[in-house]
């Protein structure tokens, strides 16, 4: 901030607009909390560190112009009540498996390699708590498949 000769502020925005800033992020994306998820696909556990969107700003934004994302990341989209849910690429440029998962954490449908920045919507068809978006591949490479259970912390 630039102070004037009486010590306040020549712009007095300045701050509110930093203060802006930096809770947004500076392209202006929600913030998200961090956790971690396990998904048991029958004898195997695989680990993913996870960001969690747990209000309607953050869902809204989810990894929107995200360039890159590790193989042990993910996305949860997290439900207050399990609700339907739908789910689009807009300003998503990577390809993603999208998976929805129940009020007992069970995988109901998978979406896999959900084409970037289309618009088209991507209904769950039933009710879910969370919707999990990891890379694309992630399902097959892993076999991933209704009925396996989730599980996640949230920090």
């Amino acid at each position: 901030m630039i102070a004037n000769r009486r010590g306040g502020s020549r712009y007095p925005l300045s701050g509110f607009i930093l203060l802006v800033v930096l809770s947004t992020g500076v392209s202006g994306q929600a913030k998200f909390k961090s956790g971690s998820l396990t998904i048991n696909t029958g004898g195997r556990n695989l680990n993913y560190i996870i960001e969690v969107a747990d209000n309607d700003r953050s869902r809204s934004v989810g990894l929107m112009y995200r360039q890159t994302l590790s193989a042990t990341q993910g996305m949860l989209l997290l439900y207050k009540k399990p609700q339907q849910a739908n789910v689009w690429m807009k300003n998503t440029f990577l390809p993603l498996d999208i998976i929805y998962i129940d009020a007992r954490g069970y995988i109901v449908k998978i979406i896999e390699n959900a084409t970037p920045q289309s618009t088209g919507l991507m209904r769950s068809g039933v009710r879910v708590k969370a919707v999990l978006e990891l890379n694309a591949g992630q399902v097959e490479k892993h076999q991933i498949a209704i009925g396996n259970h989730v599980a996640w912390q949230v920090n």
